[in-house]
């Protein structure tokens, strides 16, 4: 059973990971895409952006992580595979990918939904107070999609903050009610709900602000580049706005869209070389 499943594992990588680099291939490596990115005087800029980035979304990760079976070398080395397929696969379906991985290392798919979850909350929640900070700094009008992540954040907060008591409240009436297949079915809804918010309340416990604070460190890095490549003229700040709205999914930005290309290049490479000292390490041990 065991070699079935990582077999079926296997093979749902190699087809995500084969539609993924057919994508890049054909949004960014055709003729004319990839070399108006390649402006060698960004280029260290970008790289070393990208650097920093993701070396604060994987200590986010790990510390999201801490407490479970997984090191910091097996955490890396999920983190360069599953993220440039987050980043290609159209209408964030790469996240569904990131859980599953995530999943199958932690021998829970709820554990990796949960952690996934939580990253993405709280990168949006950073994303969002960028904007904001953005609207108060320089004006302008915000987009809709952010008065809307607004709501959604503040819902999932008090939903979240609810839930005890509402779980106490429900649990308490539907048993000391008379017993029905419809409050029984009610019943295994709110112990599934629990186990969830159990699973949150865990990574969440005495590191909720520090995810948080890394995610806007990395959102910091992200735009602080934006001044070093525009130089000493000051970064315009539509530029600013049109990064930041293009990472919510709304319009593009060349800025975002160069510093996509060499997350994708970056993390293959450090990808391999994980995998290289792997083998290399494999190798020693045997002899």
């Amino acid at each position: 059973m065991k070699q079935r499943r990582t077999a079926v594992y296997n093979l749902i990588n190699l087809a995500v990971l084969f539609i993924s680099a057919a994508l890049f291939v054909y949004g960014y490596v055709l003729p004319g895409k990839l070399t108006e990115l390649m402006d060698m005087e960004v280029i260290p800029v970008v790289i070393l952006t990208v650097v920093i980035v993701h070396a604060l979304k994987v200590c986010r990760l790990y510390l999201a992580l801490y407490g479970s079976d997984i090191d910091s070398s097996v955490c890396m080395k999920l983190y360069c595979k599953v993220t440039p397929v987050g980043v290609v696969l159209p209408w964030k379906l790469g996240e569904f990918f990131r859980m599953y991985c995530l999943g199958n290392e932690l021998g829970s798919i709820l554990k990796g939904v949960v952690i996934i979850l939580l990253d993405r909350f709280f990168d949006t929640m950073a994303l969002v107070t960028m904007m904001l900070i953005l609207w108060v700094m320089s004006g302008g009008v915000l987009p809709v999609l952010v008065y809307g992540f607004l709501i959604f954040l503040a819902l999932v907060v008090m939903i979240y903050l609810a839930f005890p008591g509402m779980y106490g409240v429900w649990k308490d009436y539907l048993l000391s009610s008379k017993a029905t297949a419809h409050k029984l079915s009610l019943l295994k809804l709110l112990d599934a709900a629990n186990r969830i918010y159990s699973e949150i309340r865990t990574v969440l416990r005495g590191r909720g602000s520090l995810l948080y604070i890394l995610s806007m460190l990395a959102w910091g890095a992200e735009i602080g580049s934006l001044y070093l490549l525009h130089g000493p003229d000051g970064v315009p700040a539509d530029a600013v706005s049109r990064y930041l709205s293009a990472a919510l999914g709304i319009g593009t930005s060349p800025e975002l869209k160069r510093f996509v290309v060499f997350t994708i290049l970056l993390l293959i490479f450090a990808y391999a070389c994980i995998k290289l000292a792997e083998t290399l390490m494999g190798k020693r041990s045997k002899k």
